[in-house]
C-alpha cells in the first residue's frame, strides 16, 4: 500500500509550504491480500497534516474500515481536535483503531496518538519518544491529548504500527538519515515486520 495523498504535490512544493517531505511503505499480513493499516498525508498550505491509523484485525474486514477512514479525512482541516472528531465518527463505524494523527510545520509538530501506535523525532542532539494514552478510538469515547515538539534543526518523524516489533527502536541507527524516506519505511517494514501482522511505517523529514 502506498502513501495515500490527497493533495499531491513535487517534494519542491511541499518543501516550500510545510517544510515537510512525508512518506510511507506498508504491507499486508502475509496470509492477506490487502492491509488494514492507513497511511495518509494531506498538504495545507504551509502545514502537513500526516496519519497512521492502524484499523483493529486483518483482511477485507480491516482493509474496509481503513476505506471508511481515509474518505473521512478529506473533511480534515488543520485543528487537530475537529479532524480527529471527524475520524473518532467514522472509525465508529468500523472495528475501531488506533491512530496517530500529526500536523507538521516548519517549527513544530503537533499530535495525538492513540492506541499500540509508535514515533519517535530524531534530531542529530538526539531522539524524543512520542507520548501516546491508552484507547481504540471509535469504541468508545475519550478526549485526547494534543501534544507539540517545537524543532529547530533538521528532524525525522518515524510512526510505526505495532505489526513491527518491539524491540525496533531508531535511536543510533545512522542509516535513518540516509536515502529517500520511503527507502527508510521499507527498510524498517523488510527488517523489523511481524509476517502475521500488517506492517506499516510513516517517515517525514524536515527539511531546512
Amino acid at each position: 500500500m502506498r502513501l495515500q495523498v490527497e493533495k499531491p504535490e513535487t517534494n519542491k512544493q511541499a518543501r516550500e509550504g510545510s517544510g515537510w517531505e512525508v512518506s510511507a511503505y506498508s504491507r499486508p499480513h502475509r496470509k492477506e491480500k490487502v492491509n488494514g493499516d492507513l497511511c495518509y498525508a494531506k498538504e495545507l498550505d504551509t502545514r502537513v497534516l500526516a496519519v497512521v491509523a492502524d484499523v483493529l484485525g486483518h483482511g477485507e474486514g480491516a482493509h474496509h474500515g481503513a476505506a471508511v477512514l481515509a474518505q473521512a479525512l478529506r473533511r480534515a482541516t488543520c485543528i487537530l481536535q475537529q479532524t480527529y472528531s471527524i475520524l473518532e465518527e467514522a472509525a465508529s463505524r468500523t472495528r475501531g483503531c488506533a491512530l496517530f494523527l500529526g500536523l507538521l510545520d516548519r517549527k513544530s509538530i503537533e499530535y495525538i496518538l492513540v492506541g499500540n501506535i509508535r514515533g519517535w523525532v530524531l534530531t542529530r542532539k538526539g531522539t524524543e519518544v512520542l507520548i501516546g494514552q491508552p484507547g481504540i478510538v471509535g469504541k468508545r469515547i475519550l478526549k485526547p491529548t494534543i501534544r507539540r515538539l517545537e524543532l529547530s534543526e533538521a528532524a525525522l518523524l518515524l510512526v510505526c504500527t505495532d505489526g513491527i516489533k518491539r524491540s525496533f527502536s531508531p535511536v543510533d541507527l545512522q542509516w535513518f538519515w540516509e536515502g529517500a524516506g520511503v527507502e527508510t519505511a521499507r527498510r524498517v517494514v523488510e527488517r523489523y515486520g511481524i509476517a502475521e501482522d500488517d506492517a506499516s511505517v510513516l517517515v517525514g523529514r524536515r527539511c531546512v
